[in-house]
C-alpha cells in the first residue's frame, strides 16, 4: 500500500519543509553561526528556553515515533507508548542534577566532563565510544529506518533517499553549525505536533470519540501491561527510563548539547521543562491514532498502520502536511546527530592532541567532520540495508547494552564525592562484560541462548530485555562504589566545582517561574495520565 498524494500535496509538503529550512538557515547565519567554536558548535551558548526545549523533542522524534510507534500501538495498544512518559522523571533528574555541572564548568561535551572528574583518557575512551556509535548506529539508524519508511509510504528506493536526506542533512549543519539546527529543530518541532494533531482528532471524530474507542478495542486503551508481558511489561518499562533514560537525556552529547547551548543553567532548565511538556503528546499524536486504525480498520498489516490512517482519514492538503511532518522528524533527528559527532570530533581528538588549534580551523575542521560522518553513516546505512536482519539487529543491540555501563560513572561522579577513577573504571568494565553477554544471547537466538546463558532465560525477570539493563545496571553501582571505597580519593579541592555539595543552601524559589514548580506540576500530570489510562 502507497501513500495516495495529489499535486496539492506535494507541493505543501515542499513549501512546509523547505521554508522550515531555509528560514532555520537565514537565522543561522544572520546570528554569525560560524564566527567562532563556540558559535558554531554550540550557538555562542545563546539559546532561549523555547529553543532548548523545542531542539530536545525534535532530536528525541524520528520515524520511529510517527510511523513505528502507530504501528506497534495498533498491535500492542497504548502500552506501546508507556515510555513516552517516563520522560518527566529521567529529563527531571539531568536537569536538577546533572546539567549544572555541565553549564558551570563550561564544557562542551559530556566526555570533556569525565576528563575534568576523572582521567583524560576516560575523555578520549568515551569520546571514541560516542562517535563509533553515533555514526554507525544513530546515522545509519535515521538514514536507513527514514529511506525504508519513505520506500513503504512512496515507493522510493531506499539508498537514494539514503544519499537525499544524508546530502541536505550536511550541507544544513555545514552552513548554519547549531545554530541553524536548534532553529530548524524548533520549526519542525511545530509542523510534526499540528500534522499529527490533526489526524488524532480527526480520527477521533471519525470512531465516535473515546468512549466509542473504549467499546470498541477495550483492550488496547490501556497503557499497563503485566510484568511478564514479552513486550511492553509496564514496570519493566518504567524501570528502563531509570537507567536507559538517564542516559539518554542526561548523558548522550547528542541530547545534552541541546542544553549545552543554553544562556544559562536558568534558561537550560526551563527548556527541559518544556521538552518534559511536549513528551506528554507523543502518547496521544503518534501512539492513539494506532489504536483508532484498529477500531475503524482491523485485520490490517501493523507496518502500514500510518498509510491506512494517511489514506483514509485525511484529506488532500493535510496528507501533504503530515508528509511533511514526517521528513522533518527524519532530517531533524539526523542533523542533531551530525551537529554532535563534528563537536565530539573536534573538541574531543582535535583539541586534545593539538590543544592551539585556532578557532577558524576547529569550525573549518568540524565542516570536515560533518562530510566524513555523513558518508561515513550512509556507507553503515547501505551496510544495514544489504543485511537488515544481521547487521541491523546487532547495531541497536550494542547501542542498547554498551552505552549503558557509562552512566552511573557520571551519575554518581556527580552525586558522590566517594567516587574514584578507579571504580567508575571498574563498574565500566563490568557493565561492558554484562552488555557482551546480552549481545550474544540476543544475536544467537533464543535455543542457542537458552543453552548457553540458561540463567538468563529462567523467567521474565532476567528474559526482557528491559529487566536485563536493569540488573547489569545495579551490577555497575555496586562495583562503583566497592572499588572506589578502596581506592585512592579525589583531592577535595578538585571536587568542589565537580560534585553536589549536599548541605548546601537551597536556590530560592522563584514563583510560578520556579522550574522546580514546572517539574512538581508535570510530575502530578504524568501520573494522572498513567491512572487516566491505566
Amino acid at each position: 500500500m502507497f501513500f495516495s498524494l495529489g499535486l496539492v500535496d506535494w507541493c505543501i509538503c515542499l513549501a512546509v519543509l523547505s521554508s522550515s529550512i531555509i528560514l532555520g538557515l537565514y537565522l543561522a547565519v544572520r546570528k554569525k553561526s560560524s564566527a567562532d567554536s563556540a558559535s558554531f558548535f554550540l550557538a555562542d551558548r545563546s539559546l532561549p528556553w523555547p529553543l532548548v526545549g523545542a531542539s530536545l523533542f525534535a532530536t528525541n522524534i524520528g520515524a520511529e515515533h510517527l510511523v513505528g510507534l502507530s504501528g506497534d500501538a495498533y498491535r500492542y495498544g497504548l502500552s506501546a507508548g508507556t515510555v513516552e512518559l517516563t520522560t518527566c522523571w529521567c529529563l527531571g533528574f539531568a536537569a536538577v542534577f546533572l546539567f549544572p555541572f555541565y553549564i558551570r564548568n563550561r564544557v562542551f561535551t559530556t566526555p570533556e566532563f569525565l576528563e575534568t572528574r576523572y582521567h583524560p583518557l576516560a575523555r578520549v575512551l568515551f569520546s571514541g565510544l560516542m562517535l563509533a556509535i553515533s555514526v554507525t548506529t544513530k546515522m545509519a539508524f535515521h538514514l536507513y529506518a527514514g529511506a525504508l519508511v519513505l520506500r513503504g509510504l512512496v515507493g522510493w528506493d531506499v539508498m537514494t533517499v539514503v544519499w537525499v536526506m544524508g546530502g541536505v542533512a550536511a550541507c544544513v549543519t555545514i552552513i548554519g553549525g547549531f545554530t541553524a539546527v536548534a532553529y530548524t529543530d524548533s520549526i519542525q518541532t511545530g509542523i510534526i505536533i499540528l500534522g499529527c494533531t490533526v489526524m488524532l482528532f480527526t480520527g477521533l471524530h471519525r470512531v465516535g470519540g473515546w468512549h466509542e474507542l473504549a467499546l470498541r478495542v477495550p483492550h488496547a486503551v490501556h497503557i499497563a501491561k503485566p510484568y511478564d508481558d514479552p513486550n511492553y511489561p509496564f514496570w519493566g518499562v518504567i524501570l528502563t527510563a531509570i537507567y536507559a533514560g538517564t542516559f539518554y537525556w542526561g548523558v548522550d552529547q547528542v541530547n545534552v548539547q541541546r542544553v549545552l547551548g543554553a544562556r544559562n543553567i536558568q534558561q537550560a532548565r526551563w527548556g527541559a521543562m518544556f521538552t518534559v511538556l511536549l513528551k506528554l503528546s507523543p502518547v496521544f499524536i503518534f501512539a492513539l491514532p494506532g489504536v483508532i486504525a484498529l477500531a475503524l480498520f482491523p485485520g490490517r498489516e501493523s507496518k502500514t498502520t500510518f498509510v491506512t490512517l494517511l489514506n483514509e482519514l485525511l484529506p488532500t492538503g493535510i496528507r501533504g502536511l503530515l508528509l511533511a511532518a514526517l521528513m522533518a522528524s527524519l532530517i531533524g533527528s539526523t542533523l542533531s546527530v551530525m551537529n554532535s559527532v563534528s563537536t565530539l570530533a573536534v573538541r574531543d581528538f582535535v583539541l586534545h592532541f593539538r590543544p592551539r588549534t585556532g578557532e577558524r580551523a576547529q569550525v573549518l575542521l568540524g565542516r570536515f567532520a560533518i562530510v566524513a560522518a555523513t558518508l561515513l553513516g550512509i556507507m553503515a546505512a547501505y551496510a544495514v540495508y544489504k543485511t537488515p536482519d544481521g547487521l541491523y539487529k546487532y547495531l541497536q543491540a550494542v547501542t542498547l547494552y554498551l552505552t549503558l555501563p557509562v552512566a552511573p560513572a557520571i551519575v554518581f561522579g556527580i552525586l558522590s564525592k566517594k567516587v574514584t577513577a578507579a571504580g567508575a573504571l571498574a563498574s565500566v568494565l563490568v557493565g561492558s562484560v554484562f552488555g557482551v553477554v546480552f549481545v550474544i544471547d540476543q544475536l544467537i537466538g533464543a535455543g542457542a541462548g537458552s543453552r548457553l546463558f540458561p540463567w538468563l532465560h529462567a523467567n521474565p525477570l532476567t528474559l526482557n530485555y528491559t529487566y536485563r539493563g536493569l540488573w547489569g545496571t545495579i551490577a555497575c553501582i555496586i562495583t562503583l562504589f566497592a572499588v572506589s571505597s578502596f581506592t585512592r580519593k579525589t583531592d577535595p579541592a578538585k571536587l568542589e566545582q565537580l560534585t553536589i555539595n549536599w548541605r548546601g543552601q537551597a536556590e530560592r524559589f522563584r514563583g510560578i517561574f520556579d522550574w522546580r514548580l514546572q517539574l512538581a506540576i508535570l510530575s502530578v500530570i504524568t501520573v494522572a495520565l498513567y491512572c487516566l489510562l491505566w
